[in-house]
């Protein structure tokens, strides 16, 4: 009934999860909220259906969207349209039992902290008053649109002549691609083009957005005759329908070379392993990148040391989660330009990658967003701008495409899993003498991010505590993996928590209280704040 209600025009009912797990397309079927993406649209008929678009008496909100307003109980607001219908339908003894009764929606940004201040009748706004601003908590300015299911994200809109993308992924980590056999999709009823690795442009790009592009290795075609994930995309099917499209993946028929993987980062570091990438840096095996430094002297630290304690911390992949899912649609307007609206966080640097890739012209292009559902960094990549651009061109029509909740988590990037090695030396009072940490980050089939969030792993967690001698070293290491990009923290959360737990064990092993430990460690306000590089540069506080 989802999709059903979307066609029509119903843009509050979103698209999160695909499978009754987010709520965010929650709506009322006589009276009672429903996830309606679980629910045949026939099963509805002869029955009352009301969407958030439908909660308002006129412009008299609903109690509950009124709530909203005055609590701020959102921030992307891409949850609140079906947040909103699934607290207007519970009764008080309901809402006397949230994680129960609300556990069918999900909120990514906000903690929920706001929304409980919403049930509760919390309000958090102050008056908007001229010269009385700095300070204030003003409302957002969007909020009427995001609780009454008018705010617009990437794809509430209607398009004449949409057509449809979908991409075959590799089920394989590596492999080399010999052949593609595409009769068999083109004969799919709906199917309109399909594309493989030698119809797009051979450029090598990093699909990461930094403004500074060399700090991403150019490691990355549009589509590859060799695959290094299982996830990756290997040929993309245009149609008229979604239906039609993922019809045409099913119907490509793929010859593979299978080539030997390895997703352990320390047995790629080996002189054995199988090389990802032949692209000029096979010189350094699966090592893409290798950051060393050094403040005083650590082993002199370590032997002042009353008690030394070093041990292995891990962090795992960990994924977004978004609610709303990468996409883009691609048009060319009356104005002669070609339109990209995508769900990005970095749309001007996805301008100049499309630039960079098609040989635009800059004024011919317009990459824009208008509301994102969500991004913590997942959307600091230009992963679907590009095939959809690519099919417009080649079709003359607009092109559309979503990804679906398992496409976000098998072919989008996640935090850089970290292994990081950290060694303290203490005296017997718990005074810092030493701090050495060796990270060895996964960064997966490809390079988005690595440096950069190796530097910050080596950089703001070494510089919590006050010790005079700190040396760090730290390694980016290509595996058959889901590609690590930019998170939350960007690298320095894994370090942080294998220095904290670090520093626990430090207490058990001295037999201090842990808070005590981290209190006699503090950076003072006449400490000089360094990581492992001695210098400015290591403490500055600008706009990115």
């Amino acid at each position: 009934m989802r999709t059903f209600l979307r066609e029509r025009g119903d843009f509050g009912v979103k698209k999160g999860c695909d499978q009754g797990d987010c709520g965010a397309c929650t709506v009322w079927v006589d009276g009672a909220p429903i996830h309606s993406c679980l629910m045949p649209a026939f099963r509805a008929a002869d029955r009352e259906v009301t969407t958030v678009q439908g909660l308002a008496n006129g412009d008299e909100l609903h109690p509950v969207q009124r709530a909203f307003l005055d609590a701020q109980a959102f921030q992307c607001g891409y949850c609140s349209a079906g947040m909103i219908m699934t607290i207007a339908a519970l009764d008080d003894a309901q809402r006397a039992d949230l994680p129960r009764h609300l556990k069918g929606n999900l909120c990514r940004c906000t903690g929920y902290a706001a929304i409980r201040d919403a049930i509760d009748g919390v309000v958090n706004i102050s008056d908007d008053i001229a010269g009385n601003a700095c300070g204030a908590s003003l409302p957002n300015p969007f909020g009427p649109g995001i609780v009454t299911g008018h705010a617009r994200y990437t794809m509430d809109v209607e398009v004449a002549g949409l057509a449809h993308l979908k991409v075959l992924r590799a089920p394989h980590a590596h492999a080399r691609i010999l052949s593609i056999d595409t009769a068999p999709a083109l004969a799919v009823p709906g199917v309109l083009e399909v594309f493989t690795w030698e119809d797009v442009p051979r450029r090598l790009y990093s699909t990461a957005t930094h403004e500074d592009h060399l700090v991403d290795p150019d490691d990355t075609y549009m589509l590859d005759n060799v695959v290094r994930f299982v996830g990756q995309r290997v040929a993309a099917v245009v149609a008229e329908s979604e239906a039609a499209a993922e019809a045409g993946c099913r119907a490509l028929t793929v010859e593979y070379e299978v080539l030997p993987a390895v997703s352990d980062p320390d047995l790629a570091m080996a002189p054995q392993a199988p090389v990802l990438h032949h692209k000029g840096g096979e010189a350094h095996g699966n090592v893409f990148a290798e950051i060393r430094g050094e403040v005083g002297n650590v082993a002199e630290g370590f032997a002042e040391a009353d008690a030394i304690h070093e041990r292995t911390y891990t962090t795992s992949r960990v994924q977004h989660v978004h609610l709303e899912t990468h996409g883009s649609i691609a048009w060319k307007g009356t104005d002669g330009r070609i339109h990209v609206r995508t769900s990005s966080q970095a749309p001007f640097i996805a301008h100049e990658k499309l630039c960079h890739l098609f040989g635009f012209i800059p004024a011919d292009l317009h990459v824009f967003t208008e509301r994102v559902g969500g991004g913590f960094g997942g959307k600091q990549e230009m992963l679907t701008e590009d095939l959809c651009v690519l099919a417009m061109m080649k079709l003359g029509r607009p092109v559309k495409w979503e990804y679906t909740r398992e496409e976000q988590f098998i072919g989008a990037s996640t935090r850089h899993q970290m292994t990081t090695r950290v060694k303290l030396g203490a005296k017997a009072d718990g005074t810092l003498t030493a701090i050495e940490i060796r990270v060895v980050s996964n960064t997966g089939a490809y390079g988005g991010h690595a440096s950069e969030t190796l530097a910050a792993s080596l950089s703001s967690p070494m510089s919590a505590y006050r010790c005079a001698n700190k040396k760090g070293e730290g390694f980016v290491v290509y595996t058959n993996m889901v590609p690590g990009g930019g998170f939350r923290g960007y690298g320095a959360s894994q370090t942080t928590f294998a220095i904290e737990c670090a520093m626990d064990d430090l207490a058990k092993l001295l037999g201090i209280d842990p808070f005590a430990l981290r209190r006699r460690n503090m950076v003072t306000a006449d400490d000089w704040i360094e990581a492992i590089w001695s210098g400015v540069s290591d403490v500055e506080f600008g706009s990115y």
